[in-house]
């Protein structure tokens, strides 16, 4: 048998992509339908960690210090 090693991580990454896909496909379906019965809690960190990764990734400028009232 050949090692190529070439054709093998190609493979690799090939799998590994496809796998994060597919994760990140139901990680976005367990957002949009939680189960029923979650707690308020939970939907509600969910939410809160799902707009942390927005604003991370969309580079949203959101000031250092925010004055709620």
């Amino acid at each position: 048998m050949d090692n190529n090693l070439y054709a093998l991580e190609t493979l690799v990454a090939i799998r590994l992509t496809e796998a994060r896909a597919e994760a990140r496909r139901l990680d976005l379906m367990a957002l949009a339908h939680p189960p029923k019965g979650a707690p308020v809690r939970r939907r509600l960190g969910m939410a809160l960690i799902a707009l942390g990764e927005w604003l991370r990734d969309t580079g949203a400028a959101v000031p250092a210090r925010s004055v709620v009232q």
